[in-house]
């Protein structure tokens, strides 16, 4: 029997199918990203938060930046999440892919240093992908670009280069590192890493507390992820039985971070960790998908549009593209004299699939109805209600097709030079990977890549490609704190800060703890207010945060008294081995007196 070794090509390439998926993902995640940060926009991006921007530049690194940091009103912070909206929908689009990218990536990066006290990994994960995507063509397949272009730039769906085995080694060097970096026993030889994991309660889900009754599994799945982390990463890329491992490893590691979703109240990690494993989804994938589709008697399927109408044959693009219908052809209807003259006579488009011939409306739903994927809107688009309405925005749309032709050539110009993606993009992938594996070594204390030069963080900083994968590592957390603040108002009356309420604080253990945080940004910020807490120097987290809650309980309470004092308090729950059981710990850390 012979054994085939999978070409470098195969092994490091990316379906052009799968950057389109990649493409369409990140911009749905930047879109969920904007919409959490948004609920918090005030709190966390304005001078009038917890993070005015006189405290966070004197915290930045030199040559870090941040638009965001322009201004500190709320207006602006809104003006800019809608830009990095607009952009993140026209990278789902894929309209001006590259430059969406562009901007997507830099204001990602603006926002993150608007506010770095609120950061996690799933963060820094996230603008790294944008970062690789700036040089890839991602526009490829499925997208208004690949609608516009007419360089058939890339007729085969195989695509490798430097860049694409940069951002898998980049997905794969997380895993690996952060399994270099469990030194601890608990991981290798006790097999109670993920036994501490649970025990964390503030950052656990309701799920946990029942599941960390069963020790046995949860020490089967503590050697599970090590060894994953630890053998994965060079597995996904055997050359011996490529598809079979890929895709065994690819599954893998996506039902990790599946069972991360499940157990850790951690933000979107595992949805943008899954985001980077599809990256690894091979062509053949997408063929046996393709296979399995509903098979559309879409054969002979013919679109005429009017010579000379620029939005007219764009739009038969457009729909050629987006519905899947790669076969079906599109042709001035001038170039059958029979057809262009059924267009004169009617006044419409003309659809043809085999000897059936249709106009306006009809004709859309049809080609709908020719989707292996959208045949349902098509059945919709056919019932009575739709048509009447749709024959009648036809009529409008033909009327003014000169103004729409003008638009679409103004913001939807064909292309008509293929994009760059040559030699000097690839020599930029390959000097950043290089890059980052010196940045990922010099994490490793044995390495002696550390300390790494001053002119190395500078650009490290300027770029945001900060990586130090310590998920768990060297060993998981053994605090877990929640925050209790208890103040005085002006009249005397004792009240709850934290929770908006008249009377003493309870200092009880809630049932959950973990929803005692609004949410995970604001408990990233809270832990590192408590850490900060233990060093020796001005506790500026304590400081910022103790000015906006005296700002926020006047803001909420105009009819009360002032907040005059209040103190800040953390119960600190420590983890402890099987069967001992745990103690709370009250710590005072933090008295504020907002007259002062």
């Amino acid at each position: 029997m012979k054994i085939e070794l999978a070409p470098i090509r195969t092994i490091f390439g990316i379906d052009l199918r799968t950057l389109a998926l990649f493409r369409i993902l990140l911009g749905v995640y930047i879109l969920i990203d904007l919409a959490m940060r948004s609920r918090d926009l005030v709190e966390h991006y304005t001078d009038a938060g917890v993070m005015p921007r006189s405290v966070q530049i004197d915290h930045l690194y030199v040559t870090t930046w941040s638009f965001h940091l322009a201004n500190g009103a709320a207006w602006f912070q809104g003006l800019l999440f809608g830009i990095s909206g607009f952009a993140a929908l026209c990278l789902i689009a894929g309209w001006r892919t590259r430059f969406m990218t562009v901007i997507s990536w830099g204001l990602m990066l603006s926002v993150q240093n608007r506010n770095t006290f609120i950061l996690s990994g799933e963060d820094n994960l996230s603008l790294l992908l944008l970062f690789w995507a700036l040089f890839l063509p991602l526009g490829a397949r499925y997208s208004v670009d690949a609608a516009l272009d007419k360089t058939q730039s890339f007729v085969k769906n195989e695509y490798a280069s430097f860049a694409t085995g940069a951002l898998l080694l980049q997905g794969m060097s997380m895993y690996f590192f952060s399994a270099l970096l469990k030194t601890h026993p608990i991981w290798f030889k006790d097999g109670t890493a993920v036994h501490y994991a649970l025990q964390l309660d503030y950052l656990v889900t309701a799920f946990s507390l029942w599941f960390r009754q069963f020790q046995d599994l949860m020490t089967g799945l503590t050697y599970y992820v090590y060894l994953l982390e630890l053998v994965g990463p060079f597995l996904i890329f055997s050359p011996l039985f490529h598809r079979t491992l890929r895709m065994i490893f690819m599954l893998a590691f996506m039902s990790m971070h599946l069972a991360f979703l499940l157990f850790l109240e951690i933000g979107f990690f595992p949805l943008i960790s899954i985001i980077m494993n599809l990256t690894f989804m091979p062509g053949w994938m997408w063929d046996a998908i393709a296979r399995r589709l509903p098979q559309r008697a879409n054969a002979g399927l013919h679109l005429w549009f009017d010579r000379g109408c620029d939005f007219c044959e764009k739009t038969c693009c457009f729909l050629r593209v987006f519905l899947f219908l790669p076969a079906t052809q599109i042709r001035p209807a001038q170039d059958d004299p029979d057809i262009g003259a059924e267009l004169e006579a009617r006044n419409s488009w003309v659809v043809t699939k085999g000897n059936e011939h249709h106009y306006k409306f009809q004709a859309l739903a049809l080609v709908f109805c020719s989707s292996p994927i959208f045949f349902p809107i098509g059945w919709l688009l056919k019932r009575a209600i739709f048509r009447n309405v749709g024959d009648r925005l036809y009529d409008l749309v033909g009327r003014n097709r000169k103004t729409l032709s003008k638009i679409s050539r103004k913001w939807f110009a064909w292309r008509t030079s293929p994009p760059q993606f040559g030699v000097v993009t690839q020599l930029l992938a390959v000097i950043f990977l290089c890059f980052i594996t010196v940045q990922n070594l010099a994490t490793l204390p044995w390495s002696g890549v550390s300390p790494l030069p001053a002119s190395f963080k500078m650009v490290r900083q300027a770029l945001g490609l900060y990586q130090h994968w310590t998920m768990f590592a060297p060993f998981p957390e053994m605090t877990s704190p929640w925050p209790v603040i208890e103040g005085e108002l002006a009249d005397g009356m004792i009240v709850d800060v934290y929770n908006g309420k008249v009377g003493l604080a309870n200092f009880g253990k809630p049932d959950l703890v973990s929803k005692v945080y609004g949410n995970y940004r604001w408990r990233k910020f809270l832990s590192n207010l408590e850490d900060q807490s233990y060093e020796d120097r001005p506790q500026f987290l304590a400081l910022s945060y103790g000015r906006y809650l005296c700002r926020d309980w006047a803001r909420l309470n105009p009819d009360k008294p002032v907040l005059q004092s209040f103190v800040i308090y953390f119960q600190i729950e420590r983890s402890q081995p099987p069967g001992v059981p745990k103690h709370i710990q009250t710590r005072q850390v933090w008295n504020h007196d907002c007259a002062g």
